[in-house]
């Protein structure tokens, strides 16, 4: 019973291992068939046309949302496409473009050294006010010598016009004593015709020969009288020629003084406009000479200068307006409008303008520089604190069509 109870035990577990290795054998068939090519023909070919996939898909409703969605997306960039597109055409715009203000350059006028400085740098001046002062101590000399010299100028135009009275006088005098010698040569030439119309025996040789030497000295005396009278008078052309003289003297002598009283006020820098003074860097003792770069004052108005592209000034006229954005405040525009356009592009006034004629010709887009004001009251709502500079960089926007 044993030995039986084994042989079917081991005949089932023979059974077991036979069934396990077919399972084996049909999981390989199936992995290498997994790897092959897809060859079921089991599953449904899609014969639908694309439309009806469209239908099909927009069932679902996720996918018509998804669908709307999209649509909505496209239409609105197609609108603010042409939204931006119509606005953008009217306006040219340029970040080539600064802010400018009036900038006095200042320098003295003599040669010196600095006894006084009246500022500091960045200070508020106004129009004339002293900001140093140089030695004055040869040029206060030279201005009493031109004073003197004044004086002494128009002292010589009272001795030439007392000359001249002088003059007039001893010619009346001379007049008078001629016309007194003419009479008596008249006299004396009567009398010599008288006796000279008597008879021989009527009177003396003698007297009739001292009449005819009276009358011809008479004539003589007369003649040197009228050459006295002639002397005299050209004195007074004299006196009258040393008058303009002194007139002309008076007047250099005033020129030199005028010229004195100004090296003499020139060494008082003084400012020329109102503003703030900057690279102001001097102090008490520095020797400054004519032409030497000293300081600049930057007056209080301000604009734009854009430099637009030739291609861009067609449409641009004077009076339009401008939207001016400083790059420091970007968040706030300034309203402003075109106030002249300068004439000529900014290559033709550079220091070495283009030769357009030479062989090595290269096409370049120029650029004019265009004078922008701004609004009044514009800056009344600025929020900047400091003050708009000249030099900071700004965005200019004409509006070229309405």
């Amino acid at each position: 019973m044993a030995d039986d109870r084994r042989r079917d035990d081991a005949n089932r577990s023979d059974a077991e291992d036979g069934d396990r290795e077919d399972q084996d054998s049909q999981k390989d068939h199936g992995s290498a068939d997994d790897d092959g090519p897809d060859t079921d023909d089991d599953e449904p070919e899609d014969d639908r046309t694309a439309k009806e996939k469209v239908s099909g898909w927009l069932e679902t409703p996720k996918h018509r949302v998804i669908a709307i969605i999209a649509v909505v997306v496209v239409i609105a960039l197609v609108i603010g496409a042409i939204v931006w597109w119509s606005q953008a055409r009217k306006w040219q715009s340029t970040e080539n473009a600064y802010i400018r203000g009036p900038v006095a350059r200042l320098s003295p006028g003599v040669s010196g050294n600095v006894t006084q400085v009246f500022v500091v740098d960045n200070q508020i001046v106004r129009a004339g006010q002293p900001l140093a002062a140089i030695s004055v101590g040869s040029y206060e000399v030279a201005l009493r010598q031109a004073e003197a010299e004044v004086a002494t100028a128009q002292a010589q135009v009272q001795q030439s016009q007392a000359a001249l009275v002088t003059a007039r006088a001893q010619v009346r005098q001379a007049a008078a004593t001629a016309r007194a010698r003419d009479a008596e040569a008249i006299a004396a030439d009567r009398d010599y015709r008288r006796y000279a119309s008597l008879s021989a025996g009527a009177v003396a040789e003698a007297q009739r020969d001292r009449a005819r030497a009276s009358a011809q000295s008479a004539v003589e005396t007369a003649r040197a009288a009228d050459e006295t009278t002639r002397a005299q008078e050209a004195r007074i052309g004299q006196a009258i020629a040393d008058i303009a003289a002194a007139r002309a003297r008076v007047k250099q002598a005033e020129a030199a003084l005028a010229n004195a009283r100004l090296r003499r006020g020139d060494a008082m820098v003084v400012a020329p406009i109102s503003g703030r003074v900057t690279q102001f860097d001097i102090e008490p003792g520095d020797y400054l000479a004519p032409g030497q770069p000293l300081a600049a004052i930057v007056g209080p108005a301000r604009w734009v200068e854009a430099n637009f592209k030739e291609d861009q000034l067609r449409l641009m006229r004077r009076g339009q307006a401008v939207e001016i954005t400083i790059a420091a405040w970007s968040d706030f525009k300034l309203a402003g409008y075109i106030d002249s356009f300068q004439a000529g592009s900014g290559a033709q006034f550079s220091a070495l303008p283009p030769q357009n004629a030479t062989g090595n010709w290269v096409k370049t887009v120029q650029r004019v520089p265009v004078k922008i004001r701004f609004r009044e009251n514009a800056f009344r709502e600025f929020p900047a604190k400091a003050d708009v500079v000249p030099g900071l960089s700004v965005t200019a926007s004409v509006r070229v069509m309405p």
